[in-house]
Order: C-alpha cells, then sequence, then structure tokens
C-alpha cells in the first residue's frame, strides 16, 4: 500500500492560514513559524525501509527533510484526486491545513485516514468536516490518534506507534499481541 502524509515542517501562528478549494492550497507563510519536522520524517524513513511508496506533501519541506519516494513542497500545490485514491493517507501537519487534509483524504477516495493529534484537536476538525456534509458514518472510520497504543512519549516511540499500525492495516493484522492472538495461556494450561 503506498503511503500519502501531509506534513508541515513549519508551525502555524494562527488557526489553518492557509486558502483552499478542492484541489489547491495556498498557504500563508507570514503566519507559520520556526522548523519544527515532527513525526513524519521518521515515519517515511521506517515506511521506506519497509519497501512502501511514500508521497511527501510539505508546503515548506528542504532537501534532506525525508526520505520518501517523492516530495511536493511550495507554499502553493495541487493534489488531485488521483493522488489519493487507495492510498493510506497519514495527516501531520500542526495546524496549518489540518481540516483540509482530512477534507482530501476522504473526498479523494483514501484507503484508510488517520491524524497525528490530540481527541481535543479532533473535535474541533470532526466538527468542521460534518458541517462541510462529511457524515458522521465517514468520520468513523478516521483513525485519530494516529498509531497504536505503545504508550509512546517520545517522537520516535509515537513514530513507531503509527508505523506499527499502517502495517497492521495493510497486512491485515489486528495489532493484538501475539502471544493473545496464538493463544499462549491454552499453551501453558496444557502444561
Amino acid at each position: 500500500m503506498d503511503v500519502l502524509i501531509f506534513s508541515s515542517s513549519r508551525e502555524a501562528e494562527m488557526e489553518e492560514p492557509v486558502f483552499c478549494d478542492r484541489d489547491t492550497v495556498k498557504v500563508d507563510e507570514s503566519k507559520c513559524k520556526g522548523k519544527s519536522l515532527g513525526v513524519a520524517p521518521t515515519v517515511s524513513r521506517m515506511l521506506k525501509m519497509l519497501g512502501y511508496r511514500v508521497i511527501i506533501v510539505d508546503p515548506f519541506a528542504e532537501d534532506g527533510d525525508y526520505e520518501a519516494d517523492q516530495v511536493i513542497r511550495g507554499n502553493t500545490f495541487q493534489i488531485p484526486d488521483e493522488l489519493v485514491k487507495d492510498k493510506y493517507v497519514l495527516v501531520a501537519t500542526k495546524h496549518v491545513y489540518d481540516t483540509w487534509a482530512l477534507m482530501k483524504a476522504i473526498l479523494g477516495g483514501a484507503k484508510e485516514v488517520s491524524a497525528v493529534m490530540s481527541v481535543k484537536r479532533a473535535k474541533v476538525i470532526l466538527k468542521r468536516l460534518l458541517q462541510a456534509g462529511i457524515p458522521k458514518e465517514k468520520l468513523l472510520t478516521l483513525r485519530i490518534p494516529a498509531g497504536l497504543d505503545l504508550n509512546g512519549e517520545e517522537e520516535n516511540e509515537i513514530a513507531l506507534s503509527i508505523v506499527a499500525e499502517i502495517v497492521a492495516v495493510s497486512r491485515g493484522g489486528t495489532g493484538i499481541p501475539l502471544r493473545d492472538k496464538k493463544g499462549l495461556a491454552k499453551v501453558v494450561e496444557e502444561l
């Protein structure tokens, strides 16, 4: 499964400083600051090590920020539905274009959609998506917060939990411990 990661290596100083339509985003760079890559580069690197095809969308990406098959950058970019269709989409945009990225993933036909955000942040974004006409049934399929419960705190641990979820989804795994799936309790009981 191919993976499309919507990211931002700068943080928004205000709520989603973008002008957008269905396929195009223009980011107001004056409302974004700093240089903070977050988990996206680590997720991308791990996925590449596992043989996935990875596409990054980061308006502020610089050479060497990501290990990916394709990096789309620039304060104005277009993402046609064909780029999203049937992919696993990860949204990690640090409030720069969260709503647009999730809407694009849903309407563009992504196979799975996850987002790196708190439940508190998700409540704000999901309300916007609902108001835009996305049905609740569709919202219930989103993987927010992204990743499996590893109780990770560091960025690399969070990235690992996200990659583990992507692998589980693409391979049809459950994410439950193998000892439970393989029945270790029964083996011990029969001893």
